[in-house]
C-alpha cells in the first residue's frame, strides 16, 4: 500500500471546505485514477464533506474533472426532488401559498430553503487544482451545460434530470435536442411538453413539422438580420468568454450581431427587445445573458486594443461594421 500522497493547494479561504460541493469539510480522498492513463505516481488528496466522501468511494474514473462529474450527477439523482422546486415554483408563490395541514405548512417554510441548498451544491465549482502551485493539467469543464441556473455536467445529463423535471419522456425529449440543437434547450422543452402526450405517429409527425418549421426560420433568418441592421452568424461560430468573473454566453452575443447592436448605448436602447427575447427561456437565463452582455460591451468600449487584438470574437464584429 503506498503511504506517499500529492495534497492540493487550498486557498485560506476555502479551509475545511468540500472542493466538491462547498460543504464542510469531513475527511480528505485519495484519488488513483482507474484506468491510470497518465501514470499518476501518487494519490492526490481532495478534501470532501462526509456525503461527497461517501460518493468517492464508490467511483472508478480515469481523472479528476471525470470524478467531479459523477459526484456532481450522484448529488442531482439524490436531491432531484428538491431540485425540481425551483422549475414548479417561485420563492413568492412559495409564501404566498395556502397550503393546511402540518405536513404541507413544514413544506412550504423549508421547500425554497432546500432547493437553495441543493442548487448551491449542484452548482458549486471549487477552486482551481494546484499542487506547489502548479495547475494539475487535463481539468476540463466544457462539456457542462447551465439550464435555467443549474449546471448540469453534459448535455445527456441535462436531459436525463429534465425529462424528468418535466415529466417528458426522455428518448423523445433527447429527439427534439437533437433537431434545434443543444443552444436551444428551453425552446426543445417547451416544445416537447406539448407534444409528448401524443401517441408515437403523432410524436413522429410533430418531430417533422419542428424540422420544417426551423428550415423556414433558416430561410427568414437573412432577411430579419437584415431588417435589424444586423448580419447572418451561426450561433458555432461564436466564442464564450470569462470577463471579470462573469461569464458571457454565444446565445447573447449572436442575438447581438444578429439585430446589429455593438455598443452599451445601442443595447441599453434594445433592453426591452432583448428581454422579450430570452424571457421564455427564463428569467435568470434573460438577466444572465444581459448581464454578460454588458461586460463584454463595456470591455470593447474602454478597452480597444483588447477589442482588436485579442477578443475571440473580433473578426464578426469587424464583419459587422464592414
Amino acid at each position: 500500500m503506498t503511504t506517499a500522497y500529492q495534497s492540493i493547494d487550498v486557498p485560506f479561504e476555502f479551509r475545511h471546505t468540500c472542493w466538491f460541493c462547498g460543504e464542510p469539510y469531513f475527511e480528505s480522498y485519495a484519488f488513483m485514477p482507474s484506468p491510470n492513463y497518465e501514470h499518476q505516481a501518487a494519490p492526490v488528496l481532495l478534501p470532501c464533506c462526509e456525503e461527497c466522501y461517501g460518493f468517492c468511494r464508490t467511483i472508478k474514473v480515469s481523472g479528476l474533472d471525470l470524478l467531479r462529474d459523477k459526484v456532481k450527477e450522484k448529488l442531482h439523482r439524490k436531491y432531484e426532488k428538491h431540485l425540481q422546486i425551483g422549475a414548479n415554483w417561485t420563492q413568492e408563490e412559495l409564501a404566498a401559498s395556502e397550503f393546511e395541514g402540518k405536513a404541507l405548512e413544514g413544506f412550504k417554510e423549508s421547500a425554497w430553503t432546500m432547493f437553495e441548498i441543493a442548487k448551491e451544491r449542484v452548482n458549486y465549482a471549487g477552486w482551481p487544482l494546484t499542487i506547489d502551485g502548479l495547475p494539475i493539467a487535463g481539468l476540463t469543464s466544457r462539456f457542462q451545460i447551465e439550464f435555467d441556473g443549474i449546471v448540469y455536467t453534459s448535455l445527456a445529463h441535462a436531459i436525463e434530470q429534465l425529462a424528468k423535471t418535466y415529466v417528458i419522456p426522455q428518448p423523445y425529449l433527447e429527439q427534439v435536442v437533437e433537431v434545434v440543437g443543444r443552444q436551444r434547450l428551453g425552446y426543445a422543452i417547451r416544445f416537447a411538453k406539448t407534444t409528448y402526450g401524443y401517441s408515437d405517429e403523432e410524436r413522429a409527425a410533430s418531430i417533422v413539422s419542428l424540422k420544417n418549421l426551423l428550415a423556414e426560420e433558416s430561410e427568414l433568418a437573412p432577411q430579419n438580420a437584415a431588417s435589424t441592421g444586423g448580419m447572418v452568424v451561426d450561433l458555432a461560430e461564436i466564442q464564450s468568454l470569462i470577463i471579470a468573473r462573469i461569464q458571457v454566453m454565444p446565445q447573447a452575443i449572436h442575438w447581438a450581431l444578429t439585430h446589429g447592436v455593438t455598443t452599451l448605448h445601442q443595447l441599453a436602447e434594445q433592453e426591452e427587445a432583448f428581454f422579450e427575447y430570452f424571457m421564455p427561456e427564463s428569467e435568470l437565463v434573460a438577466f444572465t445573458y444581459f448581464n454578460g452582455l454588458q461586460v463584454y460591451f463595456e470591455k470593447r468600449e474602454n478597452e480597444p486594443e483588447w477589442a482588436a487584438s485579442q477578443d475571440p470574437n473580433r473578426a464578426l464584429f469587424a464583419r459587422l461594421t464592414d
